[in-house]
């Protein structure tokens, strides 16, 4: 029972956060868009705005929450593994140190990476993403 509560809870904490996330961003990037320059409209294409938009939304509303959840619920389990092996073993601190170093130096090269990464798949989206919307425009005029 204590566990259907505690799940419920961090359920309802990580959609809400993730909604009121959502409505930041939104608001925040219309506000930036809105206030932008024409210089700005001209030379960036509707594609790659509209890419923009829609792919932070989808992180946020999608991915972001799946993604607090799944991090509560791994350090927890990491936490009591900790605790439970060096309540058992106390020298396993001895071991853990050093892994735990690794383990931030890989984690800091990840990061440095995966944001190259990600650029390179929004701008991969970019030009299908532009067609179209020059196709929708287009429409009319034919």
């Amino acid at each position: 029972v204590l566990g259907f509560i505690c799940a419920f809870f961090r359920t309802v904490w990580i959609v809400s956060g993730g909604i009121r996330c959502s409505k930041k961003l939104y608001s925040m990037m219309t506000h930036c868009v809105l206030h932008s320059p024409m210089v700005y409209f001209e030379t960036t294409p509707m594609g790659r705005l509209l890419n923009r938009f829609t792919y932070d939304a989808e992180i946020l509303d999608v991915t972001l929450v799946w993604s607090m959840s799944m991090l509560l619920i791994a350090t927890s389990w990491f936490m009591t593994a900790v605790v439970v092996m060096v309540v058992i073993l106390p020298w396993m601190l001895v071991v853990l140190i050093p892994i735990s170093i690794c383990y931030i130096m890989i984690h800091f090269h990840y990061r440095k990476s995966g944001a190259d990464l990600q650029r390179l798949d929004a701008l991969s989206r970019s030009p299908l993403q532009t067609m179209l919307a020059e196709g929708i425009e287009g429409s009319a005029t034919i």
